[in-house]
């Protein structure tokens, strides 16, 4: 079954707007993801080296180990917080950006935020393009990104449960081949049950 990507914009949106008449967001896709743009905010705490545990916002969810057993790289460095809001009904959102501090790719950024909306309006925003993912959450989605960005192809990742929206992107060095990203895909699924499961676990 195809799955569209959700430009994390309309995620945000969907999640602020959760019931609106059409369910559609609005605005242009920006060219990052919403965790990279909310671990920019002034909220986000600076990077520290792993345990993730020790850096705030959504990292405590990331297992490292499983992280660097995925991805064969050593990732030593996190920063996290709580993203921006537009006032005091907006859902709270949890993000991370997770780095190796050699380079500025590879690199790993989760973005989780509350939303009053149904699982069947977060599947209608989805468009073509992307892969269903079996047995993690109500619904969720993969795809490869290979436009030319200056770094490698993204695996991303996005699933709904329970109200609660997550999006995770695995962004690779530059000149990486798509097919090996295309091979993560089953190495982050397991990713991203374990920060699922963190997360309602967090949550109680």
């Amino acid at each position: 079954m195809k799955r569209a990507l959700i430009a994390v914009p309309a995620a945000f949106l969907l999640a602020l707007a959760g019931c609106s008449d059409d369910g559609s967001p609005s605005g242009e896709e920006p060219a990052n993801s919403a965790a990279n743009e909310s671990s920019e905010s002034s909220s986000a705490s600076e990077p520290v080296e792993l345990d993730l545990a020790d850096a705030a916002g959504a990292c405590p969810l990331i297992d490292g180990a499983t992280l660097d057993t995925v991805t064969g790289e050593d990732f030593r460095f996190a920063s996290g917080g709580p993203g921006e809001t537009e006032g005091e009904d907006a859902p709270a959102q949890l993000t991370c950006a997770v780095q190796t501090g050699e380079a500025a790719y590879p690199d790993l950024t989760l973005f989780v935020i509350g939303t009053e909306a149904t699982v069947e309006v977060y599947e209608d925003q989805l468009a073509d393009g992307t892969e269903s993912v079996d047995g993690l959450g109500e619904a969720a989605y993969w795809i490869v990104h290979t436009e030319d960005t200056g770094a490698g192809p993204a695996l991303e990742m996005g699933w709904y449960d329970g109200g609660t929206i997550f999006e995770m992107r695995y962004t690779t060095p530059a000149d990486t081949d798509p097919a090996a990203v295309n091979d993560l895909v089953a190495g982050f699924t397991d990713l991203a049950k374990g920060i699922a499961t963190a997360y309602a676990e967090q949550a109680g």
